[in-house]
């Protein structure tokens, strides 16, 4: 969600990357000098601001009914924050949220704590919090360090929306795993921490998804051919997608998961945000590397706690897998007639297609561009520049 505030609802990378402007910069920086109220209140205003559209409570369209604070208290945080849509503003009494703010996929969280940017940043926190720094705390790195810690490594605000912190649930870590585990069969990759698994859980996703992926590289590969054999199967594409549809509205449960998602969502792009540019907390260390999987690797080193050595393939791969599973959940690739955009020659989607597969080919050891489909109980990790692979260090 924070990525997408100080950047016009986009992917901050690929703003920078279109816009070499310093303003989103300053955008970025702007908001890490904020005080965690000011966050949280971004949070609750985003929350409130969501899309509602007239649609079975679940669909992206219409994520949950759940309420967030009152519009009255929303309107005591005079936000003016602007992310080309406005949707955090100042509400009056008598004038509702109407709402057009639309968060990533759980899918996101997933890949990008993948990376183990998590466990960076908390033992980071952890050496912060213990006085085991070694550097100047300038203004705006002090700054960056408590929201982190008051936002992410630390029990929510009791009325907060996003309070998942109970007697049923005493351990946010481990209510994140579950989450996962839910909506997609697996676990993080090289996380052995026990934790409860719904009986519940979506245990088809990776072969529905991996089955849709690869039915759509048959498509790309063979769209072009106008004679002889054209072995695209649009209806198994179509049933694949429908089976996620299916399979993850009745995760969701009429919104019952959202909140999860929405602060685990919100938590990743914080840890990234923090990445995708010399942000305070990376000029502190004297970071120079030009990629947020490079400034990863950099920190995790200074820190000493290993990161995924496919962070890379990782992080280009979260907001792509975002928007396709989004699109899967509104039931739009149900139709047969829509499913050719996915492996049209130059259509946007199919270019996503292709990068997700090519990502996701490298993340999981699978290569989706064979015809043979394996089956995993995990999502396990090929060794790749040899950082981290299933927990294990390895050596490249």
């Amino acid at each position: 969600m924070f990525r997408r505030i100080v950047s016009n609802g986009n992917s901050f990378q690929d703003t920078l990357a279109n816009d070499p402007s310093p303003e989103y910069i300053e955008s970025a920086n702007r908001l890490f000098q904020l005080h965690p109220t000011e966050l949280h209140a971004l949070l609750e205003s985003a929350w409130s601001f969501r899309v509602k559209e007239n649609r079975q409570p679940g669909h992206p369209g219409n994520k949950t009914t759940l309420r967030g604070l009152p519009d009255d208290l929303i309107g005591l945080f005079d936000n003016n924050w602007q992310n080309g849509t406005t949707f955090v503003t100042q509400v009056g009494v008598g004038n509702p949220c109407t709402g057009h703010s639309l968060w990533d996929h759980l899918i996101y969280a997933y890949v990008i704590e993948s990376t183990q940017v998590y466990k960076v940043f908390q033992k980071l926190i952890e050496n912060y919090a213990k006085g085991d720094f070694e550097i100047n705390l300038q203004p705006a790195v002090l700054q960056w360090l408590h929201n982190t810690e008051t936002l992410w490594f630390a029990d929510p605000p009791v009325l907060s929306s996003f309070n998942f912190v109970s007697k049923a649930r005493p351990d946010i870590m481990l209510t994140r795993l579950g989450s996962y585990y839910r909506f997609f069969g697996f676990s993080l990759p090289g996380d052995e921490q026990p934790y409860y698994k719904a009986k519940s859980a979506h245990l088809n996703y990776r072969r529905s998804f991996e089955r849709f992926a690869e039915e759509i590289w048959i498509g790309i590969e063979n769209e072009a051919n106008v004679t002889g054999r054209r072995p695209i199967d649009d209806a198994a594409i179509a049933f694949s997608a429908y089976e996620m549809q299916k399979n993850f509205l009745s995760q969701r449960n009429n919104g019952d998961i959202t909140k999860q998602e929405f602060f685990f969502v919100s938590m990743m792009a914080w840890f990234h945000l923090s990445l995708e540019y010399n942000s305070p907390i990376v000029q502190a260390f004297g970071i120079n590397e030009q990629s947020p999987a490079q400034r990863l690797f950099a920190l995790a080193n200074i820190v000493g706690v290993p990161a995924n050595g496919l962070s890379e393939n990782l992080f280009r791969l979260g907001d792509n897998m975002s928007l396709l599973l989004t699109l899967i959940e509104t039931g739009i690739f149900n139709d047969e007639l829509n499913v050719p955009a996915l492996y049209e020659d130059n259509s946007p989607l199919a270019n996503m297609m292709k990068q997700i597969i090519f990502n996701y080919s490298h993340v999981s050891g699978n290569n989706l561009k064979a015809r043979a489909v394996k089956t995993y109980d995990s999502m396990p990790l090929q060794k790749g520049n040899g950082i981290l692979t299933n927990g294990q260090a390895v050596h490249s």
